[in-house]
């Protein structure tokens, strides 16, 4: 049977039928499997809340990327500088080969002084060097040498070129002793031998060896020496130059030390600031030396009552280490030169008087007037004397006269003649006998 359509409400949209034929209801009955509107709502905020930790996740996982990128960037600058000064020493020494090759010896000496001072083994750089010496500074005879150095006892029976190629390797492995004494032993073989490449070499041995004992050995005398010897052969660097004068003026702060400290203190602390660990054989640095040699002229402050002075060169000598004695000595001094002062209204500060040895303080009691009879018209005094000797008997006799004239009288009654003692206004029987 066919089902007849069901009948549309006026104002209603059509509604249409299924395959079946049945025409599906416009709101269908919340059923069992429906949920409410509200928990759809509160559903609602999960996908939200998960949306931002996902984003927070990949926000860290780009900062955490980002710092690594920025890390191995700072790594390949580094290896990129490193690699780029490499380069610049490697390409240095191409071009002072080049000024050696095309005669501009002074620019290639300059080359080779910069690629030792970034890098003293760089291979080939020192008899590159010392080529270029040996032909800035060539002699027609050979130099002179040191008065002081002398030649080996024995004659090497070697041949001189044999020698001359052993002094060449021991330059190149820095062996700057056995360098000197082979160069040595080449011109007393031979005087003109490669005279000028000798005397490059002694220059760079010199050089390099008075720079080591001052630096490392702590032979301040002997590196100056060698510095110096090495001064006749070519002109000292601007480095071995600053060398030699922080060694003299620490041989010179030596001289004053605890008989000027002043002196001591002026020169140790150019050293301390330039090479604070710059030590002579005593093995005393010189940072040490310049907080000793502090100490010593605050000592001497001291004594002479400069006590602030003191103080100062004390509290200097504390910034430099801890020392007890000096923390001692500085505190003594700061009392020396502020004293403590008393301020006003300070007990402590009133002076208490001192009693002989052995006395002990009595006790004051208080003083307690004696009362009188008074007559009218007598006034009687504030502070009564106190009775030294007892009272005399009562008489009925008038007392003798005075020797003196005695004070007018208080009363009304007309003065008495000279001659007629004065009438007492008070009759010893009318006082009274202290209680």
């Amino acid at each position: 049977m066919e089902s007849k359509p069901q009948p549309q409400k006026p104002g209603s949209a059509p509604l249409q039928a299924n395959k079946t034929g049945h025409t599906p209801p416009s709101h269908p009955p919340a059923g069992k499997g429906q949920r409410p509107a509200g928990k759809k709502r509160k559903q609602g905020w999960k996908p939200i809340l998960l949306a931002l930790g996902v984003a927070a996740a990949l926000g860290l996982m780009a900062l955490g990327g980002a710092l690594a990128g920025y890390r191995s960037g700072i790594g390949a600058r580094q290896s990129s500088a490193t690699e780029q000064a490499l380069l610049s020493v490697k390409d240095q020494y191409e071009l002072a080969v080049q000024d050696l090759s095309a005669g501009r010896y002074e620019v290639a000496r300059q080359r080779l002084e910069y690629i030792l001072a970034y890098d003293p083994s760089y291979p080939g750089a020192t008899d590159r060097l010392t080529e270029a010496l040996a032909i800035l500074y060539a002699t027609a005879t050979p130099s002179a040498l040191p008065p002081t150095i002398t030649p080996t006892p024995t004659r090497d029976p070697r041949p001189v070129q044999d020698l001359f190629s052993q002094a060449q390797s021991l330059v190149s492995s820095s062996q700057w002793d056995q360098a000197i004494d082979t160069l040595l032993a080449v011109r007393q073989a031979d005087p003109v031998h490669q005279t000028a490449r000798v005397d490059g070499m002694l220059f760079i041995s010199l050089r390099q060896r008075g720079v080591e004992k001052i630096i490392n050995r702590g032979n301040l005398e002997g590196g100056a020496y060698d510095l110096a010897l090495a001064e006749r052969f070519a002109p000292l660097d601007v480095q071995a130059n600053s060398w030699r004068d922080l060694a003299r003026l620490y041989l010179t702060g030596s001289s004053f030390w605890e008989v000027m400290p002043d002196q001591a203190v002026y020169y140790f602390s150019q050293v301390a600031a330039a090479a604070p660990g710059l030590r002579d054989s005593s093995g005393i640095t010189a940072s040490e030396r310049y907080r000793l040699a502090l100490a010593q002229y605050g000592d001497l402050l001291a004594k002479n009552g400069d006590w602030c002075a003191a103080q100062e060169q004390y509290e200097l000598s504390l910034s430099l280490g801890v020392d007890g004695a000096i923390q001692e000595k500085r505190d003594n001094a700061a009392l020396q030169c502020s004293p403590p002062t008393a301020t006003p209204g300070d007990a402590s500060a009133t002076p208490t008087p001192t009693l002989p040895f052995g006395a002990t303080p009595s006790p004051t009691s208080p003083f307690i007037p004696t009362p009188t009879n008074t007559q009218p018209g007598v006034q009687p005094s504030a502070t009564p004397p106190a009775p030294t000797e007892p009272p005399p008997p009562a008489t009925t006799e008038p007392p003798p006269p005075a020797t003196t004239e005695p004070p007018p009288p208080e009363t009304t009654e007309p003065p008495v003649s000279s001659g007629t003692p004065a009438p007492a206004l008070l009759a010893p029987s009318a006082t009274l006998t202290p209680g």
